[in-house]
């Protein structure tokens, strides 16, 4: 009996500590961008140092970025499972779905997006690809601005230019005459150095590391839009985290969407002014243009949301509207 006892002793000690293993393993993060990027980077370094914090190690991030995965391609390998968790813009997996670029034009305030449900109609929209949303992290109230090689001339407009964007720029780019041109982030700065293209449009942080001002020496005011970056975990990978610890998760995005949020908008006025100091100076489209922005931006945005989603997208619009969530 004794011998019985102790094997049922043993077995059970080695299945505790095969449980244990699992819940502190290495969980698979994925980035659409380079840690060169801050504007991302503080995001994805905070999530990551404060996931592993908050549940004791018991979850830990291990990173990879666009070198391993392009960033258009990143939403398909985390639904499938090879990935834990994402970190991207909806811009970049526009051809799956564009409910996450629709974020990029609903007021930026993290507290009235969740009280408003946002959170929700988001999140069970991509449990269709396998997905958890974990934060929504709107970077700020700046949202977006674009570089150029040369300042806005007389027609006020970006006219006989071709604008780097991914798709939810280019509506606006293109209402302001410009010429949208696709590529990812790590792509940019050859291209402005070599002519390939003429301006750029990216968040107004992370033009400075990224080193911009070398090649284009002007950026556009006022920006428009809003900046939001989706944090999520494949679905599988997280019903392997125990319940209190996918708590703890999730505490960490509010805490993540509230902290970016609240410092996004001083990092980028002190960049703009680093820039300036780098030569970098301002330019204006025409004040009739400058008044249409962030209408065109908008509506932009919407139309594209709606002629992937259809009906999804008119209901998400209707809960933006009846809450008043629009920019």
């Amino acid at each position: 009996m004794r011998s019985i006892a102790a094997g049922f002793a043993r077995a059970f000690a080695a299945l505790a500590l095969s449980a244990f293993a699992a819940q502190a393993a290495d969980f698979k993060l994925l980035s659409s961008w380079t840690p060169n990027n801050k504007g991302t980077w503080i995001t994805e370094e905070m999530f990551a140092k404060d996931v592993e914090a908050a549940t004791g190690g018991r979850v830990k991030i291990q990173r990879s970025g666009p070198e391993v995965v392009s960033p258009f391609e990143q939403l398909e390998p985390t639904s499938a499972g090879v990935f834990s968790f994402l970190i991207t813009h909806g811009a970049y997996h526009y051809g799956a779905t564009g409910i996450g670029m629709a974020l990029d034009a609903v007021a930026a305030d993290p507290d009235k997006r969740r009280a408003a449900g946002l959170m929700e109609a988001v999140d069970k929209h991509y449990a269709k690809h396998n997905l958890k949303v974990v934060a929504l992290v709107p970077q700020g109230d700046s949202g977006y601005h674009i570089m150029l090689r040369q300042p806005i001339g007389e027609k006020g407009d970006f006219s006989g230019r071709k604008i780097r964007g991914t798709q939810v720029y280019h509506p606006l780019i293109s209402k302001l005459g410009g010429s949208p041109v696709v590529l990812p982030g790590n792509e940019i700065y050859p291209a402005l150095e070599k002519g390939v293209i003429d301006g750029a449009a990216w968040p107004t942080v992370g033009a400075l590391d990224l080193r911009f001002y070398e090649v284009a020496k002007y950026y556009v005011r006022p920006s428009f839009g809003v900046s939001t970056l989706l944090i999520f975990a494949n679905l599988d990978a997280w019903s392997k985290i125990s319940p209190a610890d996918q708590a703890a998760v999730l505490e960490v995005g509010k805490k993540v969407e509230k902290h970016i949020y609240s410092v996004f908008d001083k990092m980028a006025d002190d960049e703009a002014a680093e820039l300036r100091k780098r030569g970098v100076q301002e330019t204006k489209p025409s004040p009739e243009n400058v008044a249409k922005m962030n209408g065109y931006w908008m509506e932009g945005v919407w139309d594209l949301v709606k002629k992937k989603n259809g009906a999804e997208a008119d209901s998400l619009l209707k809960l933006v509207m009846d809450k008043k969530l629009g920019l």
